[in-house]
């Protein structure tokens, strides 16, 4: 072997080309996955577990490949390209994409995240029902649930972060896979279907789920622009249609969407335009929070996307206009003075905010 050929043996793949590689690991898990969730639960479960994982380490490695490392300062590039060293934990990964990436994932998104992970320590460690009843509809239903909250939330995130634009054809076929998990679920449907045709048949909306698929969505009475939302069929859509107008004159028709998914980028009825500042001037009713004897205009952030100042007052509620989260009230930290949605810890001096370390945080820094 001449020198060339030994020094290009030796050499390392790229963070790209690694996180290629573990992209479309990721979706193989993900397929894999769906593909054996008739007769295998339990390595159903075990797989889209792992997949998940897959997708977060792939998105932390783009800043650079130490950062999945368990301990980034013992890093040894050899046994890592090797597939010999530790990596992160999912609540690591998680934890460095926030501080290090700027990468935010809802608290709703790491909870069924979270679920799923659970789930999976309990096949692989413990006697669970699903391992040896694969038959159990309960099981399967269940599962169903948890599945179609995980790709919800997986979707998501794959079509908010550009660097994953490059497997729109990949999401697409997951999509149409994930569509056979109805099937698990079309009895829990046929039992709230009265429900939600009586809700229909009373003047109310009903929308799909963007989780499980059904017409499942009871909206309800709207405060202003924005309705409680929740999906009566599976666990994992709870959230808020909110409706704009189009700024168009000549249209002003309704535009419709979900807290989970956003506005689109133009008015389907005209083809205008939605801009963000246009979607937080229609949200934001100018009220501010009366205390005392004057109006508090105290900035508000948003812990579930972190927003920087995104949240704002809509009459009685407040709604992020980034991730459009929606919350009845909010607290100040007592460290930074900052505004937090839903409210803060009563030590939130001491240990701070989802924004700042607190007293605690900078003594140490120190």
């Amino acid at each position: 072997m001449s020198r060339n050929q030994e020094e290009k043996s030796d050499s390392f793949p790229s963070e790209a080309e690694l996180f290629n590689a573990l992209t479309k690991s990721a979706f193989d898990f993900l397929e894999r996955s769906i593909d054996e969730f008739a007769d295998s639960p339990k390595f159903s479960t075990i797989h889209f577990a792992s997949a998940i994982e897959l997708f977060l380490k792939a998105r932390l490695m783009l800043e650079h490949w130490l950062l999945i490392l368990d301990k980034p300062d013992q890093a040894d590039k050899v046994s890592f390209f090797k597939g010999n060293a530790k990596t992160t934990t999912p609540d690591q990964t998680i934890e460095r994409l926030r501080r290090i990436a700027n990468v935010s994932i809802q608290q709703t998104w790491k909870d069924i995240f979270t679920k799923i992970a659970q789930h999976r320590n309990k096949m692989v460690h413990f006697v669970h029902a699903g391992a040896s009843q694969v038959g159990r509809a309960d099981e399967q239903k269940q599962l169903a649930e948890e599945q179609c909250g995980g790709w919800l939330a997986l979707r998501t995130l794959l079509s908010e972060w550009p660097e994953f634009a490059g497997f729109k054809n990949d999401i697409s076929r997951v999509g149409i896979k994930m569509e056979g998990h109805r099937t698990y679920l079309q009895k829990a449907f046929e039992a709230k279907e009265p429900e939600l045709r009586f809700h229909r048949d009373g003047g109310g909306r009903c929308i799909d789920c963007p989780s499980c698929g059904f017409l499942s969505v009871k909206v309800e009475t709207p405060v202003g622009a924005i309705a409680e939302a929740r999906c009566l069929v599976c666990r994992y859509f709870r959230g808020a249609e909110i409706t704009l107008t189009c700024v168009n004159e000549d249209c002003k028709q309704p535009i419709h969407f979900t807290s989970y998914e956003g506005p689109t980028d133009s008015c389907l009825a005209c083809g205008e335009g939605i801009a963000s500042d246009e979607v937080r001037e229609q949200l934001d009713t100018g009220e501010g929070v009366h205390s005392g004897n004057y109006m508090d205009h105290t900035p508000i952030n948003c812990p579930q996307c972190v927003g920087y100042h995104t949240v704002v007052k809509h009459h009685e509620l407040y709604i992020c206009t980034q991730c459009f989260d929606v919350g009845t009230k909010y607290g100040i930290c007592g460290y930074c003075s900052e505004g937090q949605l839903g409210g803060v810890s009563d030590h939130s001096y001491a240990t701070g905010c989802e924004f700042c370390d607190g007293a605690v945080g900078n003594i140490r820094d120190d």
